[in-house]
Parts: C-alpha cells; sequence; structure tokens
C-alpha cells in the first residue's frame, strides 16, 4: 500500500522535474565544466534547497493539463524555472554517516523516490547535512564511505555539510577530518560547509558566530584545500547597526549579506571563489528581516561581478505565493503579496549569470 507520504515525494518529484523542464540526458553544462559522466565540479553552482522533509499534508498527488506542470502545493507554468538551472541542493540527512536519517525516513527511500526522479529528469543534485536543528556526525571511515555510497551516482555533483546547531568541538573535528579523506578518495565531487554568518556595518565585525568559527578552525587543523563555504545570510535581527546594514530603519538583507561575505573573506583568507551564499527569501525567521525581490538582484549582481563559488537560497519550497496573506514565516511560502511563484528563482538565475 501506498502512503500518503510516498504520494508527496511522488508528487514533489514530479513537479520538480517537469518544472525544470529537461530532458533525461546525462549532458549539461555548469559553466565552462562539460559535465559527461563524471568531471569536476569546481565552477559557479546555482542550486536553490530543496526541504524533502517538510510535513506533506498539504502536497496533492500530481495533476497534468497541456499547459500546467504536475501541482506541489500551487500550479506552476511548465518550464518557469530557468534552462539553465540544473541542479538543487537536497536538505537535510542527519544522525550518523552511514545510518542517516531524513526526517526519520532511511537513505533508501529517498534515493528510490525523490533522488531517482531526478535523475530520469537529467537534474543533478548536492546532498546536504544537518541544518539549523539537525545534527550530522561522522567519526569513521566505513560510515562516510557508506554515507558517500548511499547517493553516489553521475548525478550526484557533491556534499554540503550545515554545521550550525551547537556541536561539540571534538565531534566537529572528526567530522572535518573525514569531510577531509573524503575529499581525497573523490576530488571530483564539490564539499562545502554552510556556516551561519553574522553581519554589521563595521569591517572588523565578526562574520561568523562560534560554532562557525570552531569549525573554520578545524577545517585550518586538517590542511582542506579546494573546499567552499557556503554562508547563511539571514536573520541577522534587530535592525542595529551591530547587527546588519541599517537602511532607513530596516536590515538591509543585500547590503548586509555583501559586507558579510567581505568580512569573512578577510578574516578567513577565503578568496571569493571558494566563498558561496545563501539567503533565506521572503519572511526570514526573525519577521522583522525580510528578503525582497530587490535584495535578490542586488546580491546576484554582487555574486556574478565578485566571481563568488556559488548561490543558494532557502528553500525552493518557499518560493511560492501563500494562499493567504501572512506576516509570519512558512515553509511552504514566502509570506510576501503580490509575487509569482519562482519569481525568486527566475530573479537568480538570471541576474547571477
Amino acid at each position: 500500500m501506498v502512503s500518503n507520504y510516498d504520494l508527496a515525494q511522488i508528487a514533489l518529484s514530479l513537479y520538480v522535474a517537469a518544472t525544470l523542464g529537461l530532458s533525461g540526458s546525462a549532458s549539461w553544462d555548469f559553466g565552462s565544466c562539460q559535465y559527461s559522466g563524471r568531471c569536476t565540479m569546481k565552477e559557479f553552482l546555482f542550486s536553490p534547497y530543496l526541504d524533502i522533509n517538510i510535513p506533506t499534508t498539504a502536497i496533492s498527488q500530481p495533476t497534468k493539463s497541456a499547459n500546467v506542470a504536475p501541482q506541489l502545493l500551487v500550479e506552476s507554468p511548465a518550464g518557469a524555472i530557468p534552462q539553465d538551472m540544473k541542479a538543487l541542493t537536497l536538505a537535510f540527512a542527519t544522525g550518523e554517516c552511514g545510518n542517516e536519517r531524513w526526517g526519520g525516513r532511511h537513505s533508501k527511500e529517498i534515493v528510490g523516490s525523490t533522488i531517482k526522479s531526478l535523475r530520469r529528469a537529467g537534474i543533478a543534485y548536492v546532498i546536504s547535512t544537518g541544518g539549523a536543528q539537525g545534527v550530522f556526525n561522522c567519526s569513521t571511515d566505513e560510515g562516510m564511505a557508506q554515507f558517500i555510497a548511499h547517493y553516489d551516482s553521475s548525478y550526484l555533483m557533491g556534499f554540503d555539510f550545515d554545521i550550525e546547531a551547537n556541536q561539540p568541538e571534538a565531534a566537529v573535528t572528526a567530522l572535518v577530518e573525514q569531510i577531509g579523506a573524503a575529499m581525497r578518495r573523490k576530488p571530483y565531487l564539490r564539499f562545502s560547509f554552510t556556516l551561519a554568518a553574522q553581519s554589521g556595518a563595521g569591517t572588523t565585525r565578526g562574520s561568523l558566530n562560534r560554532q562557525g568559527d570552531l569549525v573554520m578552525q578545524a577545517i585550518a587543523r586538517a590542511g582542506l584545500k579546494n573546499y567552499f563555504v557556503n554562508l547563511m545570510v539571514m536573520n541577522f535581527g534587530e535592525a542595529k547597526s551591530n547587527n546588519c546594514v541599517v537602511e532607513s530603519e530596516h536590515c538591509d538583507m543585500a547590503a548586509s549579506a555583501i559586507q558579510v561575505i567581505r568580512n569573512f573573506s578577510r578574516q578567513y583568507s577565503v578568496p571569493l571563489r571558494r566563498i558561496e551564499v545563501t539567503p533565506m527569501i521572503g519572511v526570514n525567521d526573525v519577521t522583522a528581516n525580510v528578503f525582497t525581490l530587490s535584495d535578490a538582484r542586488a546580491l546576484a549582481s554582487f555574486v556574478s561581478t565578485n566571481g563568488l563559488g556559488g548561490l543558494h537560497f532557502w528553500s525552493l519550497n518557499r518560493d511560492q505565493p501563500c494562499a493567504q496573506s501572512l506576516s509570519a514565516v512558512s515553509p511552504t511560502c514566502s509570506s510576501l503579496d503580490g509575487l509569482r511563484s519562482l519569481e525568486f528563482t527566475n530573479t537568480f538565475a538570471i541576474d547571477s549569470h
């Protein structure tokens, strides 16, 4: 018997495949990297986060018509996502490597549903672990090898490790060491560390919190090279100069994000080409922080002009209008009025290339 959750995941996979409008061919261009079976993924990456662990009671079974894609919460016109967006970051795996879970589900279920559908559609993917409230640990070679093997295919671009849930220093050190070993074994894959960032109007402001600084120290001790750092530029807090760049008594979300990037690069001597950035579109968890389409254009322009390594956003699930006007944050819509579905996606994709 097929559960409602399985039906929802099928609907999710079909929606993504249909709206991306891609064929099943395993041949595409990521910047100057011509993908043909395998290649070293070191070019610019645009891959919105897709939360595959959210409650799915609102997702209907897929339906098709001549002009409308299968439904996921709302109808979206087929082809609305730009044709050159060919990758997604799937969030989040938690637990111990090799025995990780996705919202309580085993990796085999994820591979058998969402990832299988993405591969059929020719869509590449990055596997993301951890998250704001999730923890991902790994302390053994065997566990890391099993973790990577669960998702390995010609469509796997790499792994993203979101470390922000106050993990002990010993656990962070062990995880970073295992990531380093995996990077040596799999040099063609992309490995990134996603860290919570903090902003401020001054150039001397620290760009990371204590957890993020622990990760950077562990990376330095392990001697890692060719990694990416993905800065989460969201939830800056009250509109004060020590929290963000203030404009008209509000946090200027794009200017604050750009300040974070510059401060981080200077503080940790990480070149811009190795820095990625992830805003939270629409209303943030700190509801006074609102990331608008104007912010998206400004940030994407900065990313493109300065040659950053990647641009993502949280999340593709939220890039659609709410069923009714909201001022609170929602996992399934941006809480902004007057926007069309996938408007942030289109804006980022166009302005960052």
